[in-house]
């Protein structure tokens, strides 16, 4: 008959002890884990925070993306994780490689959250050649374009969203240098010394002004504009306010001669600062239109232009060359040239005081 296997009262104690230290030596590492994943941290990464000995600094804050995709990753720093924290996750390729890139250079961490969000692959190597320490300055500004941003930095005027603006504009160049053209139509288009229309573009749906609305039979503008037009000067009428029509719509032909006639009365110098150049002008779109006062030869001094200036908008019409924007609309002030962009754009222009160029920029340009 076998004998039982007696343990000795010491060696059942230190049995006792091992076992409790083993379970103390787990608990609370298994607790710590547990902790984690309920903190949204996959099981692997949760028992590598533990390994790396950041607990603690881990659980005190929320959850992070970036630490929970990365702590595995080759190119993880520990001594980054602090940063990595704080920094947005994005799928993107080389984003951990990047950012330690980034931080080497002493970027902040919202430098580098605004760099991730805002630019592609191929911009990164523009930050890694030096530290650019206004960087986040402008990719705040809401139309930041990173194709313009040597661009910006040329011609930064103290103001970085008026920067990103005018040069978005093109205000760091040339007139009529390096120009788009389009054949396309729409009535949000812009045409001016940057932007013109090449010689296959056709405005669409002209019809004659109505006889009571223009000084002859010979202005014609885009059917929605015109219809907008004529009701803007009937309603000035009804108000005791007389408006016509004095120059529309306009082919290429008809501006070259506009432009040699001024050219030889007045010289190049005027030209350039009242009259565009072929393809270049409003007037080609028909959705511009020269105002005329009945009881005025001069309309800036007819009491039918300040009407016009405060009552234009509701119909969809903007004053395009104001005085105060001559600089960013490079015309000099015409109190009689209006331009159709529609009821909403042009109330938001006439209560903001922009330029269409402004506005286009700011939201249209994408």
């Amino acid at each position: 008959m076998k004998k039982k296997l007696r343990l000795k009262l010491p060696f059942k104690i230190l049995l006792l002890v091992i076992i409790l230290i083993l379970v103390v030596a787990l608990y609370f590492p298994i607790r710590n884990i547990f902790k984690l994943v309920g903190h949204n941290y996959s099981l692997s990464s949760s028992v590598e925070i533990l390994s790396l000995n950041i607990y603690d600094d881990v659980i005190s804050k929320d959850y992070s993306k970036t630490l929970d995709k990365t702590i595995k990753d080759k190119d993880f720093i520990k001594d980054n994780y602090k940063s990595y924290m704080d920094i947005k996750y994005y799928n993107r390729s080389n984003f951990l490689k990047n950012v330690n890139k980034l931080l080497a250079l002493k970027y902040t961490v919202d430098d580098i959250n605004n760099i991730n969000s805002k630019v592609s692959d191929g911009f990164y190597s523009k930050l890694f050649d030096e530290h650019i320490n206004d960087i986040s300055d402008y990719l705040t500004v809401k139309y930041f374009k990173e194709e313009n941003f040597d661009r910006y930095r040329k011609y930064f005027n103290g103001d970085y969203e008026k920067t990103v603006l005018y040069v978005n504009i093109g205000l760091d160049k040339d007139y009529y240098k390096d120009t788009t053209l389009t054949n396309k139509f729409s009535t949000t288009m812009l045409v001016n010394k940057y932007h013109g229309v090449s010689d296959k573009f056709k405005a669409p749906d002209l019809v004659q002004i109505s006889e009571d609305c223009s000084i002859d039979d010979q202005n014609l503008m885009y059917k929605e504009a015109a219809k907008a037009f004529e009701k803007m000067c009937r309603d000035a009428r009804k108000q005791g306010y007389d408006i016509l029509a004095n120059s529309t719509y306009r082919d290429l032909k008809a501006q070259q001669k506009t432009w040699d006639i001024y050219l030889k009365l007045y010289g190049i110098k005027y030209n350039e600062k009242y009259v565009t150049r072929p393809g270049y002008s409003e007037h080609h779109t028909g959705l511009a239109v020269d105002i005329k006062s009945k009881n005025s030869n001069i309309f800036k001094e007819s009491k039918e232009y300040q009407w016009t200036l405060e009552n234009s908008y509701k119909y969809g019409f903007i004053h395009r060359y104001p005085e105060d924007k001559i600089n960013i609309t490079g015309i000099s002030s015409e109190a009689w040239h209006f331009r159709y962009v529609g009821v909403d754009i042009a109330t938001y222009i006439y209560k903001n005081n922009l330029s269409y160029e402004e506005y286009y920029a700011m939201f249209l340009d994408k």
